[in-house]
């Protein structure tokens, strides 16, 4: 089992540079939770003690208002969330949810507070992901201002292709294991808009929904990207 965590440690970025030695000493106190499709892993505002490690699966992290959703993030194994504890941020700033079958590797801040403190490395590998989640924040921030639910729809259909997109007869099939709401928290609008939008690009043939699981097929990425910014 020891051995188990050392190689998926020795696969996370946040992790790469540190010595054989320190890998060891984090394999010895992680732990392995295990997580099912919907199940919550943590909510916004509640108390922050652990880093996760995603083993398998996918996670969301979103925040909630009322009955409206944001998702910030779709995650997949080799990433990491909730560096934010290891800093001594007292609560969560988004919550956390299991959208595929999860298993994580726990690592609780008072086993791995010490070190950041002994390796400078780790500090600024730390530092230098929290400036990526930033700039990709800042982008978030910018679709939100002053792009069209259109557009916002048509970039995130290309940017979830460029990451869960598989080769298929027809296009390219977005495998991305979520549902059209969770798409529409992705994007920041209603499901209903998020509809007529997918409706729209459909008649425009840029894309087709797979029918026996009603998965989006990209089948011409220029009619997407020339939505982008109108």
């Amino acid at each position: 089992m020891k051995n188990d965590k050392f190689a998926l440690l020795s696969r996370v970025s946040l992790l790469q540079g540190l010595s054989t030695k320190h890998l060891n000493q984090i394999a010895a106190f992680a732990k392995f939770h295990h997580f099912k499709r919907g199940e919550s892993i943590f909510s916004e505002s509640s108390s922050g003690e652990c880093l996760y490690v995603l083993v398998s699966g996918r996670v969301k992290i979103y925040t909630s208002t009322g009955a409206k959703t944001k998702t910030f993030a779709l995650l997949d194994p080799g990433d990491f969330f909730g560096e934010m504890a290891l800093l001594g941020e007292p609560t969560r700033s988004a919550s956390a949810r299991a959208i595929l079958d999860t298993e994580l590797l726990v690592l609780e801040r008072k086993d791995f507070h010490k070190f950041l403190k002994d390796d400078s490395f780790l500090s600024l590998t730390i530092l230098r992901t929290l400036c990526d989640r930033l700039r990709r924040a800042n982008k978030e921030i910018e679709s939100l201002s002053f792009q069209n639910v259109v557009g916002r729809t048509a970039a995130t259909l290309l940017d979830l292709e460029s990451k869960y997109g598989k080769a298929s007869s027809a296009g390219t099939l977005i495998d991305a294991g979520i549902t059209q709401q969770e798409l529409a928290d992705l994007i920041g609008t209603a499901r209903e808009m998020v509809t007529r939008v997918l409706t729209k690009f459909r008649a425009m043939g840029a894309i087709a929904l797979d029918k026996p699981t009603g998965k989006v097929i990209i089948l011409d990425r220029d009619k997407l990207k020339n939505c982008i910014y109108q």
